[in-house]
């Protein structure tokens, strides 16, 4: 398995989020951004980590509620536009302008 840090931002609304971040690329190269299915977390994509990173960094997130990000407490919060705005603080606080997105049923 390719080795990675485990990772941790806030959400807009203060929620504490996990992602792996696996090091490798180059400085003007785009990550890897992996975006799991709705039960599903960051775990899934060891095989996308284990045949990119070091060529490429991958980040391999786990929405809210999922994997070892905090969940939430208000239930209508876990909809795709509060996902989509937790993926956009992440690229944000990294300082990420382009990504590769791969995703898998919500995710994708």
């Amino acid at each position: 398995m390719a080795s990675f840090e485990d990772r941790y931002y806030n959400s807009a609304d203060g929620l504490r989020l996990h992602y792996r971040d696996y090091p490798g690329g180059h400085p003007e190269q785009p990550p890897i951004l992996c975006l799991p299915g709705l039960t599903r977390n960051a775990r899934d994509f060891e095989p996308v980590a284990d045949r990119f990173a070091g060529d490429w960094r991958v980040l391999a997130l786990d929405f809210r509620g999922r994997g070892l990000s905090a969940p939430d407490p208000e239930p209508k919060r876990y909809m795709p536009p509060v996902y989509a705005r937790d993926v956009l603080k992440l690229l944000d606080q990294l300082g990420i302008a382009d990504a590769v997105f791969v995703g898998t049923s919500l995710g994708g």
